[in-house]
């Protein structure tokens, strides 16, 4: 996900900025670069004190959703939920998620955490323990140009609550009176809140959970990144250019994690079949943004729905991006991938466009959606 309610997952309207993320060995590739200048600023205050309190060491709920994490965390949940809960809502729902353990209604995330108290608290020992920082920015560098020049220090927040179709997410944030405001543009600072219990697995096995809060954090450091090294002035500001923007970057950001997941090996048939669909749903979508009759309401349904919709294949506009991103590097290798990030949008789609004239049986971009992001 990426920048604010004002600017969600991008200048723009609330869905133009919020950038969410979904066991192999760690493809970690050595920083060559010595103007790739990219720090991780890790904070575990959210996750320390959200389990004591389910633990019983902390007392208080309020000082639990104070957490700086915590409350970007339960605004993100409010905004994916679509809904405007009142203000002390978090609070009663934290309290209510450690007597009861059993409600019906759980945005925030909190049931599960709850009931998987011990398996949290390995896992961030776990997480505590090795270092995460490093071996994410080594991963990430080799997706910018050999020679991108960046500097920035990003905080990242470590929590476990949150909307369950989010592992992770990166917004842009200002504080005011110690409470986060969501803003675009320039304004702010890029953070990053990974929800350590959406990094869970079945059977507990702490080796392959590491790897997962490795890849989730990968990712959404990459959109931070991104998001620095690529100034949003370049961006067609229309719903279309929006989201051709989203399908560059959250494409980039899929591919990076299924490479540290499938470790470089093919994805079986059916990925083929479900990102070719999603790349026909994604010119459905490019021809309703361009058309004169949209409104408001239904661009921001279609930007919502092609990265939050919760599944692989519902998130038309993440789904296609990776299988361009996919075929970019396969047939052309890292080196242009990594220069579609330099040149942006245009560059991606083109390079794709060129790909298909080679081989017409990549699934097809329409002729008139192909003019516009081309260009």
């Amino acid at each position: 996900m990426r920048d604010g309610v004002g600017d969600m997952r991008r200048g723009c309207a609330p869905w133009a900025s919020l950038f969410l993320f979904l066991f192999a060995p760690c493809v970690a590739h050595g920083q060559t670069n010595p103007q790739f200048d990219v720090n991780l600023r890790v904070d575990y205050s959210s996750v320390d004190v959200m389990l004591d309190f389910f633990d019983r060491k902390e007392s208080s709920p309020d000082r639990v959703a104070n957490q700086r994490g915590n409350q970007i965390a339960a605004a993100t949940s409010a905004l994916l939920a679509r809904i405007n809960p009142p203000a002390d809502d978090v609070v009663r729902a934290i309290e209510r998620a450690r007597d009861t353990r059993s409600v019906t209604d759980d945005m925030y995330g909190l049931m599960s955490s709850a009931r998987h108290l011990e398996d949290l608290k390995k896992l961030l020992a776990e997480v505590k323990k090795r270092r995460l920082d490093t071996r994410v920015v080594a991963t990430i560098s080799a997706y910018f140009p050999s020679d991108a020049s960046i500097s920035v220090t990003i905080p990242v927040y470590v929590v476990a609550m949150g909307n369950e179709r989010a592992a992770a997410f990166v917004r842009r944030v200002s504080w005011r009176d110690n409470k986060p405001v969501f803003v675009g543009g320039g304004e702010g600072e890029e953070v990053i809140v990974l929800n350590l219990t959406r990094c869970l697995m079945r059977g507990g096995d702490v080796g392959p959970e590491f790897i997962e809060v490795l890849s989730t954090l990968a990712h959404e450091c990459f959109h931070a990144v991104y998001g620095v090294y690529r100034p949003k002035e370049n961006i067609p500001v229309t719903p279309a250019g929006t989201l051709a923007d989203l399908v560059q970057n959250e494409g980039i950001a899929y591919f990076l994690s299924q490479e540290l997941h499938e470790g470089g090996e093919a994805p079986p048939p059916q990925w083929f079949d479900m990102t070719a669909r999603a790349i026909e749903k994604l010119n459905a979508a490019m021809l309703e943004l361009n058309s004169s009759s949209l409104t408001q309401a239904r661009a921001r349904e279609l930007m919502m729905n092609s990265n939050l919709s919760g599944s692989f294949e519902g998130n038309f506009g993440a789904t296609a991006g990776l299988r361009i991103a996919y075929e970019i590097d396969r047939r052309l290798g890292r080196q242009a991938l990594a220069e579609t990030v330099r040149l942006g949008m245009p560059d991606f789609f083109g390079k794709y466009l060129e790909l298909y004239k080679r081989d017409n049986n990549l699934p097809k971009l329409d002729d008139r959606v192909a003019e516009f992001l081309s260009r």
